[in-house]
């Protein structure tokens, strides 16, 4: 019969070389001990227990490169510090991690995204990185990178102001992320600097006379020839739905079903949280899908484009936005604006924001903020009727009643 494995003595020298794989304990010191790995390889550590309660191993070091007396001699002196109340294990894993290079954490952050993320937002945070982040901040070590090294780097940017904003949320965003995995510092972020870059949000929608000089201009260019049909096509859909562009040009024909009268969006913006968004086909909508012949796969199919479908509609959008007087000043209509003013018609007939909102594929919050805009008419009709209301409580009851 064996005899038994004794996780709890007195380490020496000879005792350690017998010890088997797993923990063992001397009894001298509580909390020092020796750990063997499967591999035969042996470390001195020390366990205690921080401040917060968190059980902690310090490793002290390799059994053969130093003894044991030496090492409880370091275990004593550690013991004495965490005493004072210092925690040695995670002031070391600060150090190595204030001695990571910045570079070390995109890497981690960017195959981590590339499974966590749409596509369009991975190519853009891997374009960001590759040509403004890892230049600019990538050879610094974590602990080197503070808010002023960073907040000068950002001042001699040359970029758009909106574009260095983006390079640094980017950057403040891999950093958060690192943060919460132990790869840098607690506690800061050196790129929350200063950027003042603040732009007011669009509230541009179209009125009931902008609409028909849009819808004119469709038709004028719908026999010039100045225009692909797929172009119009596309600008038409984008007056008819409330889909974003980018959602609209990637449709395909197994996403339409005509009979239940239904476009299932699989990819779109909210798709990891939301799932995929049934747009409902309304009767202009579903014989503007009656005349777009079916060629392939593609709604808005593009055979000189590498991905087979449109990506923009940007040069025959400028000349029927023109055509309409719709592209100068405050007058000047984007695409998105469709989007937007879809919003504002279905506030005129009486849809409250969360209602539109899980038809257009907002949260209530988001459609509130941003596309919930009135138009004027619906102001002063309001404006009116509350005054009215407000006015009247001045006259005496029986007035009132009668």
């Amino acid at each position: 019969m064996a005899p038994p494995i004794l996780r709890k003595l007195r380490l020496s020298d000879a005792s350690v070389k017998r010890l088997s794989t797993g923990r063992s304990w001397d009894t001298e010191i509580g909390g020092f001990g020796v750990k063997v790995y499967p591999s035969g390889k042996a470390q001195f550590i020390l366990r205690y227990r921080s401040r917060d309660k968190r059980q902690r191993e310090f490793r002290i070091g390799q059994v053969g490169v130093i003894e044991v007396d030496e090492a409880r001699r370091k275990a004593r002196v550690l013991l004495g510090k965490i005493s004072e109340g210092r925690d040695p294990a995670w002031e070391r894993k600060l150090q190595l991690t204030e001695a990571r290079l910045f570079n070390d954490v995109i890497d981690r952050y960017l195959s981590w995204a590339s499974d966590h993320h749409k596509s369009s937002s991975f190519q853009e945070v891997g374009r960001f990185c590759r040509l403004h982040i890892r230049p600019q901040f990538g050879g610094f070590l974590v602990a080197d990178l503070t808010r002023g090294r960073v907040q000068q780097t950002y001042d001699k940017l040359r970029q758009a102001p909106h574009f260095r904003a983006k390079i640094i949320t980017w950057s403040r965003t891999i950093w958060a992320w690192g943060e919460k995995r132990e790869l840098v510092g607690e506690g800061r972020n050196p790129f929350a600097i200063e950027m003042r870059v603040s732009r007011p949000r669009r509230d541009r929608v179209l009125s009931t006379d902008e609409y028909r000089c849009l819808w004119e201009a469709i038709e004028r260019h719908r026999y010039r020839g100045a225009i692909r049909n797929v172009s119009l096509w596309a600008i038409e859909f984008l007056l008819l739905c409330p889909m974003r562009k980018s959602e609209a040009f990637q449709l395909k024909w197994e996403h339409i079903d005509l009979t239940a009268q239904i476009i299932r969006l699989i990819q779109h913006k909210t798709d990891r949280r939301d799932g995929p968004l049934e747009v409902y086909i309304s009767p202009p909508l579903g014989a503007l899908l009656l005349r777009i012949p079916r060629c392939c796969e593609w709604l808005f199919p593009a055979p000189d484009s590498s991905s087979g479908h449109i990506r923009c509609v940007d040069s025959a959008w400028r000349l029927i936005r023109r055509e309409a007087n719709l592209h100068k000043g405050e007058k000047r209509v984007t695409l998105h604006d469709l989007r937007r003013s879809w919003n504002s018609v279905g506030a005129n007939l009486g849809y409250g924001p969360e209602f539109m909102g899980k038809v257009i594929g907002n949260s209530a919050k988001v459609n509130n903020l941003h596309y919930w805009h009135p138009t004027t008419d619906l102001k002063c009709e309001i404006t009116r009727r509350v005054a009215e209301v407000i006015a009247g409580y001045s006259r005496p009851q029986q007035d009132r009643t009668d």
